[in-house]
């Protein structure tokens, strides 16, 4: 999920920087390949070894199944010269969310939804990314060069490792451009930085296809399990580039936030996870944990597809495969994208903050958890902003197996629609933007920090308030020389050094205008990023609708 379009698919267009293959960058030997860096950047000194696979190319028989680790040993040594991106998809409404968003943006409301339309219609069709390909699963490991040659000097540099939002959707691991900024932030002190990993995961239908015929001779939820080799992989090699296996910190975005959710409470917490902290932004999922929405979105696949089974599917060529999972998604629900993350009594046993709840979750993970205060701006159905029938018809297609009751309460009571100034909004469009993004971000957050408060580990929280603090909007402050307009420095060093400073130590180190971020357990405290003075504020997801959320009752 993102804020705009260009944010989420102009971006799909960059490519990593590549000055060529030279003999003379360091190679390390994985043993299935050597894999030599593509790069040095000298303005940072970092190496780039790009695209190194981690996982068997999920193809024929592979397909929609979890990933396996890599089989053989290639003779050449390889460089990963050759982009990878995993198949895209997008909705229709998303071109709609993007427009909203920008007039909200730029405080053009009333919003001109007819205008907005046409607009859209006389909009040409985006190409295909020529580095699309079903063989998309390699990670990129940047590195700086201190690092990697004094390997021996120390125990080994703090990982940072990144999981990309989308939807589940779309997306990739350079879509925000270069982390070196990032980096060079973690180089404090005597810490000569940490190493970035960042890798692809299946996307739609090639990596969330799901439901009970599925999982007869496939697996649900391929992409997180795709996620979780990648972290597996980071356990067995980033010693080979001067990494700490034992310091290893995750971090996502919108959906990639929400990933990492996942992560914790996979397989019930039952098994252990290979990272110590993690950091949520924006964490973002819409559960679905019926099985009979996931056969419909699984039997709507082969429809497309005019086959009648898994194993025909899987005989499918990749181009009418991507084809067909384009052709699905577009039609997704305003808010929705038809694929992600589902209940599959095994990875994912559960939705997540009921998982919490339970404490059936890895325990002992610090937390670093930040949301935007506007959250739902971009996913709202503008026409629905008035219209009492429509919001409620756009959450019911985000939570279809809510019962009467419980959505009457959510309309009547949770979110009552009484302007006086007794609950947190005063207009339709702040009650209609709160519904959608207590429900689907900003309640993650409370529930990750609240488990880690109550557990007695290290948690911190920030609400991003910078204007507009639209969904996403964070995400240039944090890599500046990505494909964003420019942004105030102070605040992306604030907000990099806050990262940094959790990597390097489990304490955020950076502070602004004489503001520090607090340890959650100080009074569930917060604090809010605004651009003049920062203030620490109460959390304010630490409130009884977000307890409502946390329990999964529309289940």
């Amino acid at each position: 999920m993102s804020t705009t379009v260009e944010f989420l698919l102009g971006s799909l267009a960059l490519a990593s920087s590549i000055l060529g293959n030279d003999s003379s960058l360091p190679t390390v030997d994985l043993g299935y390949q050597i894999h030599r860096a593509i790069s040095l950047d000298e303005t940072f000194n970092t190496y780039n070894f790009t695209n190194i696979p981690y996982a068997e190319p999920p193809l024929g028989p592979l397909r929609f199944k979890a990933p396996i680790p890599p089989r053989g040993r290639k003779s050449e040594v390889q460089d990963g010269s050759i982009g990878k991106i995993c198949p895209q998809a997008n909705t229709k409404w998303n071109g709609m969310g993007s427009q909203f968003a920008a007039a909200y943006a730029a405080d053009r409301l009333p919003f001109n939804y007819t205008q907005a339309e046409e607009t859209l219609s006389n909009s040409p069709p985006r190409a295909m990314d020529p580095r699309v390909t079903e063989d998309c699963l390699v990670l990129d490991v940047l590195v700086p060069k201190a690092v990697f040659h004094e390997q021996s000097k120390s125990k080994g540099a703090p990982v940072l490792v990144w999981i990309y939002g989308g939807g589940y959707a779309l997306g990739d691991k350079t879509m925000f451009g270069s982390p070196n900024d990032l980096i060079a932030a973690t180089q404090q002190g005597e810490n000569q930085g940490a190493i970035w990993v960042a890798m692809n995961y299946r996307l739609g239908a090639f990596g969330f296809l799901s439901g009970p015929t599925l999982q007869e001779t496939g697996t649900a939820n391929a992409g997180l399990h795709d996620q979780r080799l990648a972290l597996e992989w980071v356990q067995e090699n980033i010693h080979k580039f001067g990494g700490d296996p034992d310091n290893v910190t995750l971090m996502g975005i919108s959906a990639g936030g929400g990933s990492v959710m996942h992560q914790i409470t996979a397989y019930g917490g039952l098994k252990p996870v290979p990272f110590r902290q993690a950091i949520t932004q924006s964490s973002a999922f819409v559960p679905n944990p019926g099985t009979q929405l996931q056969e419909d979105a699984f039997n709507d696949f082969l429809s497309i597809l005019n086959v009648s089974s898994l194993e025909e599917a899987r005989a499918v060529d990749s181009a009418t495969l991507i084809e067909a999972n384009a052709k699905q998604i577009a039609e997704a629900p305003h808010g929705t994208f038809i694929f992600g993350p589902t209940v599959d009594g095994d990875f994912v046993p559960g939705v997540p903050t009921k998982l919490i709840l339970q404490g059936s979750y890895s325990k002992g993970i610090s937390i670093l958890s930040s949301h935007m205060s506007h959250e739902g701006i971009f996913f709202i159905d503008p026409k629905a902003i008035d219209d009492e029938t429509l919001l409620r018809q756009q959450l019911r297609n985000t939570f279809p197996h809510m019962s009467k009751r419980n959505f009457n309460f959510v309309f009547d009571t949770l979110y009552s629609p009484t302007y006086d100034g007794s609950y947190p909004y005063k207009t339709p469009l702040e009650r209609a933007e709160l519904i959608i993004a207590e429900s689907i971000f900003i309640c993650n957050q409370n529930s990750m920090l609240k488990s880690a408060m109550q557990q007695g580990t290290a948690a911190f929280g920030y609400q991003f308030s910078i204007p507009p603090a639209l969904h996403g909007g964070d995400q240039p402050y944090i890599f500046p020389n990505g494909p964003f307009p420019d942004v105030d420095p102070t605040i992306s060093k604030f907000v990099q050094q806050t990262i940094a400073g959790f990597v390097n130590n489990g304490a955020p180190s950076e502070h602004i205008a004489g503001v520090s971020i607090p340890p959650y357990a100080t009074n569930k405290s917060v604090l809010n990023l605004v651009s003049d003075s920062p203030i620490i504020i109460p959390d304010p997801t630490a409130n009884e609708r977000c307890a409502w959320w946390h329990k999964a009752l529309y289940s």
